[in-house]
Order: C-alpha cells, then structure tokens, then sequence
C-alpha cells in the first residue's frame, strides 16, 4: 500500500487528481474519524472536523509533494482539534461510548462488548493524552512505529519507550 499511496501523491499534486485523493480519502478516514472522535465527544463535530482534515489534507497536497499521507493526516487532525478546543476553551472529554456496529449480535454479547469498551474507554481517559494517542494510533489504527514517530515529531525508540510506558500505565490502571 505504500508504494500505492506515494503514486496516488504524486498524482495529487501534479494533476490535482481527485480520483486518487479519493483512494487515500476512503483508507484513511475511518482512521482519521476515530482519532478525532476519541478526543471530541459529539459526534457531530467529529464528523466536522474529519471533513475539516480532508479538506485542508487536499490543499496541502496540491500544493506541496508529500512523503507520508498518514503522517500528513494525523498532524492536520491534530492541530484541527486544538484549534476546536482553542476557540471553545474547552477540555477534551471522551465520555462517549460507541454503539457496536453490528445489530446481528445477541444482547447479552452486545452488552458485554459496550461493557469491555466503557471501561478500556475509561482507562484509556485516564492516561497521560500522550500514552493515550500512542496506543490509539499502535493498536486502533494499525500505524507502525516509523509512522507513529514521524506523525508525533519523535524517533522510533522514543516511540517504542512510550508504547511501552503507556502500555504499563494501562495496566496499572486497569488493575485499580
């Protein structure tokens, strides 16, 4: 997919081609709205604010030849999120809990897994925001640690220190 991804790049910013920034579009915003929705509660906003990345992700790929797609992604949506919380003079709250997708399910697994993500959600909460977006972009998001290191600006070991850090942390927290 990466060699896919820097020819779709490439094609982007010579030929402003919409088509291949569709491509990227339907890889990445799953991806991209999670990370969002993990740090805005209303899902509606969620929704904005993914659009929002997209929308400035275009304008910066046609303008500039990118490397990274999915580092490019993630820094936009970051700094897109401060600058919600910026003009709202909020705190991030992630109180949400995501219904499951499938209805085909049986209550009682349902309600088990509503269960299991509350409480990963509440400890997840807990964590120190930086332990808490590297577990999210490892274990929620499938990034690699290169990927990781350059969407936080940190090396690969650093990297590799905080996942094992917040990992630790989790634990703990868990076991409270």
């Amino acid at each position: 997919m990466r060699h896919r991804q820097k020819f779709l790049l490439f094609r982007i910013y010579r030929f402003r081609d919409t088509e291949a920034y569709g491509e990227l579009y339907e890889f990445f915003v799953p991806r991209i709205r999670r990370y969002i929705s993990f740090r805005v509660a209303d899902v509606a906003v969620a929704e904005e604010l993914t659009a929002e990345v997209f929308l400035r992700g275009w304008e910066y790929a046609t303008a500039s030849l990118v490397k990274n797609p999915g580092a490019l992604f993630y820094r936009i949506a970051k700094n897109v999120i401060a600058d919600f919380y910026r003009k709202r003079k909020a705190e991030v709250d992630i109180e949400e809990v995501a219904e499951p997708e499938s209805k085909e399910e049986p209550v009682s697994e349902t309600m088990v897994l509503q269960a299991e993500q509350a409480n990963l959600l509440a400890n997840l909460k807990e964590l120190k925001e930086e332990y808490r977006d590297v577990l999210v972009m490892k274990y929620l998001d499938e990034m690699s640690v290169a990927e990781i290191a350059e969407v936080l600006e940190k090396t690969k070991n650093n990297v590799r220190v905080l996942l094992h850090r917040a990992k630790k942390a989790l634990r703990q927290q868990m076991e409270k």
